[in-house]
């Protein structure tokens, strides 16, 4: 996969810009988001069993971190028997130069959790799957890191303990399928020859993630998640020159 490296100066730009403040059901507590960010942060920023291209301080998921996480503050709820999954989508729109060479790359990302625990500060367990393209996307989860590939995609389940040590396993099957995505007016903020702008909408479909311990496989977790009618949504547009 390609690395795209969001200059660090636009990724402190997007601090302090939440809204969540504001009467609404699916507003999420500052506490419930920082435990959710604790828990992926444990389970990626300092792997050394998983693609590189993901983890560590100059990987993916540190980067899309970076610039999505402080506009993150509206997921949608989702009633699964007694629990209750809070989802949001997200999808970037990348259209800039990298070292004086045109990087166009769209890639769509779902993030959930359940189990929030205010006691502890830990979420029971997060989902996060990543795919190519933008709505409408079919892909399948496997184990690699392909997004540049249409019909490829990768997902995780991490649990976290109330201990805040974290278990991840890592897809070997399922799909991300989305069928429509719905913005609203984008916010814009810029750093040097990069801008970034975030539109909040609604993202609809599907996830089915089969996947197997990090990173003995000894033991496996399934999950579907049914988004259909619509959850929360950011899309990120990125312009300009990235480092």
């Amino acid at each position: 996969m390609r690395s795209l490296l969001i200059p660090l100066a636009l990724a402190g730009a997007v601090g302090a810009c939440s809204d969540a403040g504001s009467v609404d059901a699916d507003a999420i507590r500052g506490p419930e988001l920082a435990a959710v960010r604790t828990a992926l942060d444990s389970a990626f920023l300092h792997d050394t069993t998983l693609d590189r291209a993901f983890t560590g301080d100059s990987g993916l998921y540190a980067l899309m971190s970076a610039v999505v996480f402080p506009f993150i503050d509206r997921a949608s709820h989702i009633g699964e028997g007694t629990d209750t999954t809070r989802i949001v989508g997200i999808e970037f729109d990348i259209d800039a130069t990298q070292g004086g060479v045109h990087v166009v790359s769209n890639l769509t990302a779902v993030l959930a959790w359940k189990g929030y625990d205010s006691t502890s500060g830990t979420v029971d367990t997060v989902f996060f799957v990543l795919g190519s393209g933008r709505a409408p996307v079919t892909d399948s989860l496997w184990t690699r890191f392909t997004l540049d590939t249409a019909g490829t995609g990768t997902g995780f389940v991490v649990h976290q303990a109330t201990s805040s040590k974290v278990t991840k396993w890592l897809s070997h099957g399922g799909h991300l399928r989305t069928t429509l995505s719905q913005y609203g007016s984008g916010r814009t903020l810029g750093a040097g020859s990069t801008t970034l702008t975030v539109y909040r909408g609604t993202l609809n479909g599907e996830l089915v993630i089969d996947a197997k311990l990090v990173p003995d496989s000894t033991t496996a977790v399934s999950s579907t998640k049914d988004f259909g009618s619509g959850s929360r949504a950011l899309k990120v547009k990125i312009r300009g020159s990235l480092l």
